[in-house]
């Protein structure tokens, strides 16, 4: 992964010895210690103390002349015993284990496009780029500037990122358990002091986080269950209140204020975050389509934001969507819309047999196999076999 801390002390130290230059050696040296525990961290501090025993012990031993002729120093056996044990536990036996410069890595890294987007695959990387070599202070206070992020909106960069953000502290929880504890110790502390105006992303993150609510205290609850109950869609509403709909001390509440949202505060809030709980009004939305055009921008800003994660009983209900408005499957676009929703769906997430049964009856009905036809074709590649068709009506 690569440290620019120890890469630039090396480079220092090569400097100083491929040109004598002893001074600087001696302060490199001198200096070790203090390098090692506060800038590229090898060392936390208590091996620091222990270290710097060691580094006294040995001035003794090896410059006598620092102390008085009757004062030599003399260790006990037991004492070199402990420096070596010391020598060994604290440094020769580590791996080399990133220090700071992993804060500086991810900050480039999930804003590439080389970081995972899928909940799972960034489990598994967070996990092996940032997790495995490194030392557990440094993955305590990993898990602390990711919270952070997600409670304080900082840095503003990352913003735009909270759902890579909260996988890889869920990467933490779940991969790095020997410091989650004292992680989760920080962030109750962050969600009991955290300012008034974030408490809509205090709200958002006990959704994700659900085990933090009862560890929350009295107040601190209580102050957010009435943001949510004060809440309203008007100018200015922050979407994120709306991922509490998970969890039952919020859910009453924000499935009301999900009722009345109008057609454009639905498409903020799906674009924001496609909450399953948005979807029945979305779907009912888009059946009511009130022209072609209108059907077109209903499907692309409230059906599409849900591609790949539709159920079998979901897509029945746009099939079903599709072929009770004739603004919906008398649009241009529709059969091209449809395909590709389809296309993204897992094969046991395909309609029924009975939705493709019913869709294809009205297609077949109202003259528009043709324009349906990669639709049907599509459809029977799992095996399904269209049905006799009915009678069609006559114009």
């Amino acid at each position: 992964m690569g440290d620019a801390a120890a890469t630039a002390f090396l480079q220092s130290w090569d400097n100083a010895t491929a040109s004598g230059d002893v001074p600087k050696l001696l302060h490199l040296e001198a200096n070790l210690l203090e390098d090692a525990t506060a800038n590229t961290q090898v060392v936390n501090r208590i091996a620091r103390s222990h270290l710097h025993r060691l580094r006294e012990d040995r001035h003794l031993c090896a410059h006598p002349a620092f102390s008085a002729e009757a004062e030599l120093f003399e260790p006990s056996s037991e004492l070199v015993r402990l420096h070596l044990v010391n020598a060994v536990d604290l440094v020769l036996s580590q791996e080399p284990l990133q220090g700071k410069a992993i804060f500086d890595l991810y900050d480039v890294d999930v804003q590439s496009p080389g970081f995972p987007g899928n909940h799972d695959r960034i489990l598994d990387y967070v996990e092996q780029r940032y997790l495995a070599r490194v030392r557990a202070q440094n993955v305590r206070n990993f898990g602390t500037v990711l919270a952070k992020s997600l409670l304080k909106g900082v840095p503003v960069q990352w913003n735009s990122l909270n759902n890579k953000i909260a996988s890889s502290l869920v990467a933490i929880r779940d991969r790095a358990g020997h410091s989650w504890a004292d992680v989760s110790l920080a962030i109750v502390w962050l969600l009991d002091s955290q300012d008034p105006t974030n408490r809509p992303r205090t709200i958002a993150f006990v959704a994700a986080f659900p085990d933090f609510w009862p560890r929350l205290q009295q107040s601190t609850q209580t102050a957010l269950q009435e943001t949510v109950h004060n809440a309203s869609a008007d100018a200015g509403f922050d979407y994120r209140i709306l991922a509490g709909v998970t969890l039952p001390q919020f859910r009453v509440a924000l499935l009301s204020l999900i009722a009345g949202l109008s057609r454009k505060q639905l498409a903020e809030a799906i674009a924001f975050q496609s909450l399953t709980d948005l979807w029945s009004k979305a779907i009912e939305e888009y059946q009511e389509s009130g022209g072609w055009r209108t059907s077109e921008m209903n499907f692309s800003d409230l059906i599409n934001p849900f591609a790949g994660r539709l159920s079998s009983k979901q897509l029945d209900q746009v099939c079903d969507a599709v072929i009770s408005n004739d603004q919906n499957w008398d649009a241009a676009e529709t059969d091209t819309l449809l395909l590709a929703l389809l296309r993204n769906a897992k094969p046991t997430d395909r309609p029924t047999i009975d939705a493709r049964g019913r869709f294809y009856q009205h297609v077949h009905r109202v003259r528009r196999t043709e324009k349906y036809a990669e639709v049907l074709t599509f459809l029977q590649s799992d095996g399904w076999i269209l049905p006799s068709p009915e009678r069609v009506i006559e114009e």
